[in-house]
């Protein structure tokens, strides 16, 4: 199960790519993923502590990365492994988030090279599950390397929590996730040579929930970058359907492996919310088995959540459904008006986030007046095409409009 997870390898970023030519996509062979089955031994390391300087952005530890993975160094990009200074989206204190960032070979255009900020999927909620931890960066090697080839500056950040070892991740809170993609550009821009601050957000999944909170979040926290575009690929807009459902005891099955993350992730926005009064005893049995990051022992998740009851995470009070409804609500985008172009494409077969959800969200941001491209894929799941997201998205950096459907 991959639930809000790993991109699916057969349809990687950049290889639908229509507008591009072929020596920059799909025409070359493609190396396999490295084995990355533990992540750096320093991971084990206490978490390290950082100066914080009051701007967001600022580069606070770097190193090489291009040791590590030898799929990405064929390339020929420049590869680091940097931890920055950004925002906490829950209490706005200074948070070190950690990412890894890969520069193209050759000579930049004019103007610096454009950065693309790509926002990962589920990877789970602790420290230990960030990426940039792993050689293969738990399946993302081929968003990073898709884009350099196209020319772009790319950063894959870990966001909050995941990765340098500073506690839970408050799992799916977008104004943190927002703050973290937007001081990756920062970090880029003002650490590496011949970038240019026009940027855009790109996500799947938990990562376009990122990329369309950083949207909305750049006019008032993105200072001194232009944000182009974002695209978000499956992304959910509203959870309190998936808490309810959870209540209800109406959960898909992807979702009940979910579950747990999303109530960790609760008590890191609202420390009053136990994880414990919305767990069966299978759950809470298997807690620590479910919380394990992505692809690990997918066998024992799976037998764990079939062993549950429809009721596995219903609350077990009135008072405890509100509060975590309560939580949750906040998540809900949007949240504020946009003047940014923005593209949504979501399966209507999503068994994940579901279709009504998404269709809901993008309802809500053309209500706003949001320059909003959306694309519901009848044949399509939670995995969904991204042939339309990238025209769109090489359209908005060559200064092209497309029209919105809204």
């Amino acid at each position: 199960m991959n639930a809000i997870s790993r991109p699916n390898r057969a349809r990687r970023v950049g290889a639908a790519l229509a507008v591009s030519s072929c020596a920059l996509v799909g025409c070359s062979s493609t190396p396999e993923p490295e084995p990355a089955t533990t992540p750096a031994e320093t991971t084990t390391a206490p978490a390290p502590q950082y100066d914080f300087t009051g701007v967001p952005g600022t580069v606070l530890d770097s190193e090489d990365f291009g040791d590590r993975s030898t799929a990405l160094s064929a390339t020929g990009a420049t590869l680091y492994r940097f931890v920055y200074e950004s925002t906490s989206g829950v209490d706005n204190s200074p948070t070190a988030v950690s990412g890894v960032a890969a520069v193209p070979a050759g000579t930049p255009p004019e103007g610096g090279w454009p950065i693309v900020v790509y926002g990962h999927g589920t990877t789970g909620v602790q420290a230990d599950c960030g990426p940039t931890l792993y050689p293969d960066l738990l399946g993302y090697q081929f968003a990073i390397q898709d884009f350099t080839e196209l020319g772009y500056v790319t950063v894959l950040p870990d966001y909050q929590g995941l990765g340098t070892g500073g506690g839970t991740h408050p799992y799916l809170e977008p104004r943190t996730s927002g703050h973290n993609m937007i001081d990756a550009a920062r970090a880029a821009t003002s650490a590496l040579p011949d970038t240019s601050t026009r940027w855009a957000a790109v996500g799947l999944s938990q990562g376009g929930q990122a990329a369309w909170a950083a949207n909305e979040l750049a006019a008032s926290y993105g200072q001194g970058l232009d944000l182009v575009a974002s695209v978000s690929l499956s992304p959910p807009t509203d959870l309190k359907p998936l808490v309810q459902a959870g209540m209800d005891g109406t959960l898909t099955t992807p979702q009940k492996e979910l579950m747990p993350s999303v109530l960790y992730g609760a008590q890191q926005v609202d420390p009053a919310i136990d994880p414990r009064n919305y767990m069966g005893s299978v759950a809470e049995e298997n807690n620590e088995l479910l919380l394990t990051c992505s692809g690990g022992d997918v066998e024992g998740k799976e037998r764990a959540v079939a062993a549950m009851a429809p009721d596995e995470f219903a609350s077990n009070s009135a008072q405890s459904e509100q509060q975590l409804l309560d939580v949750i609500d906040r998540y809900t985008l949007p949240q504020v008006r946009t003047e940014v172009p923005m593209f949504v494409a979501y399966g209507a077969k999503d068994d994940i986030v579901l279709p009504q959800w998404t269709a809901e969200g993008v309802r809500k941001a053309c209500a706003l007046g949001d320059p909003i491209v959306a694309q519901e894929q009848p044949e399509q799941g939670h995995d969904v095409s991204d042939e339309a997201a990238m025209q769109f998205l090489a359209a908005s950096f060559a200064g092209q409009s497309v029209p919105s459907t809204c």
